[in-house]
């Protein structure tokens, strides 16, 4: 089966759009996310951020480094907090606010072509109608030899962290081991896409961008505290650790680092 095929495959049998997720822009899961594509030596020039909800992730690549963000997102209830909070900003002086835009809008995105120097998709790719499409787009705006950053759901994690939706009612907390059951009935409920690090790999791939590494973001249980606070600390720690062993492939999300080819 080619590239293409697989992605394909994996188009049919993904959820339909059910809604377009939240926001991870929060407390340590930022810096620690942020600070993956600090150390790749990533955040410079000018990004676009790809379903940016209310601008988290958008001021932030600034704050980090970059010279200019600019947030795109289908949802305008989110555009517009994230103009707001753009407004406060620029009206209590913090200067990153003035090097960010937003932009309302699905797969056609009011951007010149090879107008960006890198685009992020942090927890979005699953929630998009046409994977396809929006990657082409992505594609469309980046420069030659661009950057892509795709973080999505692992499907070697064992929770479904968007939950699912199951005989008519919504269940919006983790849903243990469901992103281990087979397509054919995991699909039926879940309420967001989730793939295997190859799948995401692929379909990446399948939009015309050459696949530069694949790496995994750990659970920083930021939102879900699973386990008692001083266990969330020490597990911090030993983060870097567990990084360098087996064990990251069991991390929450993986990420994808692509290029535009020249």
């Amino acid at each position: 089966m080619t590239t293409s095929q697989i992605s394909m495959s994996h188009a049919r049998t993904a959820p339909r759009y059910r809604h377009p997720g939240g926001s991870t822009a929060f407390g340590t899961n930022l810096a620690y996310r942020l600070g993956k594509l600090d150390d790749l030596g990533l955040l410079t020039g000018v990004w676009l951020d790809c379903g940016c909800a209310d601008g988290g992730y958008t001021e932030a690549l600034v704050a980090w480094g970059a010279h200019k963000a600019i947030g795109v997102d289908p949802e305008q209830s989110r555009i517009d907090r994230a103009q707001a909070r753009r407004q406060a900003a620029m009206e209590s002086g913090e200067g990153p606010a003035q090097r960010t835009e937003y932009h309302c809008c699905t797969d056609v995105f009011p951007l010149p072509a090879c107008s960006v120097d890198a685009a992020l998709m942090n927890e979005v790719l699953e929630h998009v109608a046409d994977e396809g499409a929006t990657l082409r787009e992505i594609r469309r705006v980046l420069r030659p030899g661009g950057r892509l950053v795709v973080i999505s759901p692992n499907r070697w994690f064992p929770f479904e962290g968007h939950g699912m939706r199951f005989m008519g009612r919504d269940f919006g907390f983790p849903i243990p081991l469901l992103p281990w059951l087979p397509y054919s009935l995991a699909t039926k409920v879940m309420s967001a896409r989730n793939y295997w690090p190859h799948e995401l790999r692929d379909t990446v791939a399948a939009a015309g961008f050459e696949i530069e590494k694949v790496d995994f973001v750990l659970p920083v249980f930021d939102l879900y505290k699973w386990m008692p606070s001083f266990a969330i600390s020490a597990y911090r720690r030993l983060m870097p650790a567990i990084e360098r062993t087996p064990l990251r492939r069991f991390g929450v999300s993986t990420l994808i680092l692509a290029r535009r080819p020249a």
